[in-house]
C-alpha cells in the first residue's frame, strides 16, 4: 500500500480539554510532532502547552487564555463537536484516543483503534479517588475492545493482564522519554545552598506526607537543610500538617516552568519520589538529564526505569526513606557515582524510539480487521 492510500491516524481532544500542562498531553504532543505517518488532531481551540509550541493540529484556532477561560465549556464542546464529525468520516484511520471516555465506540464504525494505558492507579488505588468507580468502569471497556494497546512500563503491562485478564499478544511496552534540557545559564531562583526536591501534584498515593514527617526528623538534625516542592499551592489542609511538623520554615514551594524545574533539578542536592505507585515515572529522566542524584521507591515501575541509578526505600517506611535520603545527602562519592549512572541509564530512553516502536504498534492495529474482546 502506498504511503498516500494508507490511513490516517486520528487523534481526539480528550487529554487536552484536560490538561494545560501534564505528562500524558505531552507524550502524545511528542510523538505526534515525530510521526512519519499521516495524522489529524481533533482539536479546535486549546490552551494545552505543548500542543500551542509545537503547532500541532490542523484545525486549531489559538485563542489568548482569557478568552479560553471565559468561553471555555462552549470551547470545549467545539472540540467535542469535531471529534464527532472526523470519527464518522467515510475515510479510513487509525483511532488513538489520548484518555479513557468510551463516547467514540458508537461513531468509530469499523474503524481500528489502540489505547494507550499510563497506569492502573484507579485500579489498585481505587480508595485514593472520588471517581474511581467511573474510571475503573471506562477503562477496562476501552482497554478490553481495542484492537492495540500501549503500555508505558512492563509493570504497567502485567498489571493490565492480571486486572483485566488482556491476552498479552495484544500489548506492546513503549517507554517514555524526557523532554528535559540540563540547566545552563545565569541561575535565576533565589534558593537554599542544600535543599531535597520533591515534583509533582501531591495525592495520597503520591506518599508527600510520609515525605514530610521524614524531613521534619532530617531537618532537626541539619538546620541548613530545606524542602523544595513544586506543583500547586500547598492547601490549608497541607499548611496546617506543615505547622504541626514544625517545618513551615523550611518547606518551599514553587510553580516552575520546564527551564525553572530544570534549575531545581541541577541544584538540588537530592530528588526523592517516594510514590506508592506510577506507571512510567518520567521525573526520574528529567534528574538523571539534570545530573541530580535520585532517592526513589522500590515498587511498580521504579527499579524497571531506573535499574541501578538511584538508592531505593519502602515507601511504607519513614526509617527506611531517611536511611536513603541520608545515604545520598552527605555523600559527595555516592552522588557522583549516582549522577554517572543516571547519566548511562537515559541513553535508553528517547522520543525518537517510542515514535518509531509507535509507528510499529499502529502498523499491527491497522491490520487487525475486526475488534476483538479477549
Amino acid at each position: 500500500m502506498s504511503k498516500n492510500n494508507q490511513p490516517f491516524i486520528l487523534y481526539d481532544n480528550q487529554i487536552f480539554d484536560i490538561q494545560r500542562f501534564g505528562g500524558i498531553s505531552r507524550y502524545f504532543c511528542e510523538i505526534m510532532r515525530r510521526l512519519s505517518m499521516k495524522k489529524d488532531i481533533a482539536v479546535r481551540y486549546s490552551i494545552n502547552y505543548y500542543l500551542t509550541t509545537y503547532g500541532l493540529g490542523k484545525h486549531r484556532i489559538p485563542l489568548p487564555r482569557f478568552i479560553f477561560k471565559h468561553y471555555r465549556k462552549q470551547c470545549l464542546n467545539k472540540n467535542k463537536e469535531l471529534s464527532r464529525k472526523l470519527l464518522t468520516q467515510k475515510k479510513k484511520f487509525l483511532f488513538h484516543p489520548t484518555y479513557y471516555d468510551p463516547y467514540f465506540l458508537e461513531y468509530i464504525g469499523n474503524n481500528p483503534y489502540i489505547i494507550t494505558v499510563h497506569d492502573m492507579i484507579h485500579e489498585k488505588f481505587p480508595f485514593f479517588f472520588s471517581d474511581a468507580r467511573e474510571i475503573i468502569a471506562q477503562k477496562k471497556e476501552v482497554i478490553s475492545r481495542a484492537n492495540r494497546i500501549i503500555a508505558i512500563s512492563e509493570n504497567t503491562k502485567r498489571d493490565i493482564i492480571e486486572l483485566l485478564h488482556i491476552n498479552p499478544d495484544k500489548i506492546d511496552v513503549i517507554y517514555h522519554s524526557t523532554s528535559m534540557k540540563p540547566f545552563t545559564g545565569k541561575q535565576s531562583l533565589e534558593l537554599p545552598n542544600t535543599f531535597l526536591l520533591f515534583v509533582g501534584d501531591r495525592n495520597p498515593y503520591k506518599n508527600f506526607d510520609r515525605l514530610a514527617r521524614v524531613f521534619s526528623k532530617l531537618s532537626a538534625q541539619n538546620d541548613k537543610l530545606f524542602l523544595v516542592c513544586t506543583g500547586m499551592p500547598f492547601n490549608k489542609t497541607e499548611k496546617a500538617f506543615i505547622n504541626e511538623l514544625n517545618i513551615s520554615n523550611r518547606v518551599l514551594q514553587i510553580k516552575a516552568t520546564d527551564k525553572l524545574l530544570a534549575e531545581l533539578y541541577s541544584r538540588a542536592r537530592v530528588f526523592i519520589f517516594p510514590s506508592l505507585y506510577e506507571g512510567f515515572g518520567i521525573p526520574i529522566l528529567e534528574a538523571y538529564a539534570c545530573h541530580c542524584p535520585v532517592a526513589l521507591s522500590n515498587t511498580s515501575c521504579f527499579p524497571e526505569i531506573a535499574e541501578n541509578a538511584g538508592v531505593y526505600f519502602d515507601p511504607y517506611s519513614e526509617d527506611s526513606i531517611l536511611n536513603a535520603i541520608t545515604e545520598i545527602l552527605y555523600n559527595d562519592k555516592k552522588r557522583t557515582d549516582l549522577i554517572q549512572e543516571g547519566n548511562e541509564r537515559l541513553k535508553s530512553f528517547s522520543w525518537e524510539k517510542a515514535t518509531t516502536l509507535t509507528e510499529k504498534s499502529y502498523s499491527k492495529a491497522l491490520n487487525i480487521k475486526q475488534v476483538t474482546v479477549s
